[in-house]
């Protein structure tokens, strides 16, 4: 894995974002969930490329949070981790059920996981120069 590749997704991630914040505005709520979890997923996937591993095939941002601190040991991640556990379960199951739900999100939910998406790439970009 390269340093460009690393740099390739955690652009793609903020690029996601964007389109969340967009999807947002417009009360497209399902929409905004999912490419919001896609950029945290590619902003966690993106370090762990820099730190020269392969990420695991996973969607499931505390599994990739948990892969980081096993790498790094940073307390950052540990501490984040656990602050946010309830926001990050939220983030994770937005994707599942803003592609595949039978009803949608609702505006609440849709807003924490927005908000959760920027700070985990908040934090990829705080530990990104370790």
């Amino acid at each position: 894995m390269s340093f460009d590749y690393a740099e390739l997704l955690l652009n793609r991630s903020l690029g996601y974002l964007e389109e969340a914040e967009h999807a947002f505005s417009k009360g497209h709520v399902d929409v905004c969930a999912v490419n919001a979890e896609i950029a945290a997923q590619l902003a966690l996937k993106a370090f762990i490329v820099k730190l020269g591993y392969e990420p695991p095939r996973t969607h499931e941002i505390r599994k990739l949070l948990g892969e980081i601190s096993r790498i790094t040991d940073l307390q950052d991640v540990k501490v984040f981790a656990t602050k946010h556990k309830n926001e990050l379960i939220i983030l994770e199951d937005a994707r599942r059920i803003g592609q595949y739900g039978e009803l949608p999100l609702d505006q609440e939910r849709a807003e924490i996981t927005l908000k959760t998406a920027r700070a985990v790439i908040e934090l990829v970009k705080k530990i990104w120069s370790l």
